[in-house]
């Protein structure tokens, strides 16, 4: 793990989400998807765990699976939520199959026609996969916003680009919604208040890391309304 690396684990470490999102718009895809009481559910990309505890609440008789690349992301699962089936592996390659497949802004990194074709085959009979992706909201995006994320996601579309890759991949959309500000506070506040807090004594490679972070955060504040998450609720056409 480079400097770099371990900079960036270290102020994520201490985070409830690593995306956006919260409670309403979880239930409202769940509700959307008509994921029964008993289901089983698997939260794909789960990082610390921040949704497996809101399903956990929304539907307590489910049987949930995080999972996650990132070891310690899973270990803080396994010791904060015991019920929970913790695993430490590729979101695309899950066992078994499930009735909902949850992915809060994590497809991104594989892409969203890549993830779906994954996970068709872990689906149940009448399941859904719910996943959130970030698009532009708008066709002129501020210049800031134009550039932060070129960087940090080259294939980000807009709306139209996004349901024609959904239907590409031989998916249909059940429903879907944007995120609202809640949802992004819900990121936001904890990282700006956890960037602030480690400032003070952080050497060169974290104050690297907390400055990147703290201009996402000021961009979204600027410019937020040129961008957002998107919830969709697909089901196999």
């Amino acid at each position: 793990m480079t400097t770099t690396e371990a900079a960036f684990f270290h102020l994520h470490s201490g985070l409830v989400r690593e995306a956006p999102g919260d409670a309403e718009s979880l239930a409202w895809a769940l509700d959307l998807a008509q994921t029964p009481a008993r289901a089983r559910i698997l939260d794909a990309g789960c990082g610390p765990g921040a949704d497996l505890a809101l399903l956990a609440r929304l539907r307590p008789g489910a049987d949930l699976v995080g999972r996650d690349l990132h070891a310690p992301f899973i270990d803080r699962i396994r010791a904060e939520q015991p019920q929970v089936t913790a695993e430490v592996g590729d979101m695309l390659a899950p066992e078994g199959s499930f009735d909902l497949i949850w992915s809060a802004g994590a497809a991104y990194g594989p892409g969203v026609a890549a993830a779906l074709a994954a996970w068709r085959d872990h689906l149940r009979p009448g399941g859904a996969v719910a996943f959130s992706d970030c698009l532009w909201r708008t066709a002129r995006p501020a210049p800031a916003a134009q550039a932060f994320w070129r960087r940090e996601y080259s294939a980000m579309q807009d709306l139209p680009g996004h349901l024609a890759r959904i239907e590409a991949a031989g998916w249909r959309v059940k429903g879907a919604r944007w995120l609202g500000p809640a949802a992004w506070e819900a990121y936001y506040a904890p990282l700006a208040a956890r960037v602030a807090a480690l400032r003070p004594g952080a050497d060169a490679a974290l104050s690297e890391v907390l400055d990147a972070h703290q201009a996402e955060i000021d961009l979204w504040q600027a410019h937020g309304e040129d961008y957002g998450y998107y919830l969709t609720v697909v089901v196999p056409a």
